[in-house]
């Protein structure tokens, strides 16, 4: 089933609205318990955030750079498993993150990835969606598809975040629609409706932050999932 990319709007309101989340939740949290260890080792949760800061980052690089000739590869083309979810690709991007982390106090990035939300949701705005931009791995991606794959990042990776701080996901609407559209396409209403499974808990499944019954997969198939490969 293909996915479902909604407008550059929409998806750039997801942006916003996960990113504020994010930095809401780590500023109410003890500075000690950033610390802490996350499912994604060896990350902290300083580290781990980091890595979503930078992941967002991106954007204004790619936008940046001229644009690419195409044709374009699509949303769930960018998690394709190949090289750039490699074992050294996994290593280099938690490595980047650590580093990154270590060398700011928590109030100094929590600040900082603020400040760079709020210019990737004004150049974003400011930029038409079937613009192209060039990934990381050196493909060329229509800027609102690209944008689609930075609300995953922030929403996956928020959900890490606060199972690891002891609290309530904090999962946005707006995000979990993007998410949704692009790994149930048409069948996302029907997904975020399964029964006894709220939007956080489908998103787990779906990603493998939980693991699946065969019951639980027979199903998701059946909603038509585009499966991702995630570091």
């Amino acid at each position: 089933m293909a996915s479902l990319v909604p407008d550059a709007a929409v998806v750039g309101a997801a942006v916003a609205a996960e990113s504020a989340a994010l930095v809401a939740a780590l500023r109410a949290a003890p500075v000690a318990d950033l610390d802490r260890p996350t499912c994604c080792p060896p990350w902290t949760v300083r580290g781990e955030f980091a890595h979503a800061a930078i992941a967002l980052s991106r954007t204004l690089e790619m936008l940046d750079a001229p644009a690419p000739p195409g044709p374009p590869i699509d949303a769930a083309r960018y998690y394709s498993p190949d090289e750039r979810f490699s074992p050294p690709a996994d290593r280099q991007r938690v490595d980047t993150a650590q580093e990154f982390a270590e060398q700011r106090t928590p109030a100094v990035l929590i600040d900082w990835f603020e400040q760079l939300a709020a210019q990737v949701v004004a150049r974003v705005a400011g930029t038409p969606g079937s613009r192209l931009v060039t990934t990381r791995h050196g493909d060329p991606m229509r800027l609102t598809d690209f944008q689609v794959t930075r609300v995953v990042e922030l929403a996956v990776h928020g959900l890490d975040l606060a199972d690891a701080l002891g609290v309530a996901p904090w999962l946005t609407p707006q995000a979990a629609g993007v998410v949704e559209g692009l790994l149930f396409g048409l069948s996302a209403p029907r997904a975020a409706r399964e029964p006894g499974v709220d939007r956080a808990a489908l998103l787990r499944r779906a990603t493998g932050r939980t693991a699946l019954s065969a019951a639980e997969h027979t199903r998701l198939q059946k909603l038509g999932i585009t499966w991702l490969t995630l570091g």
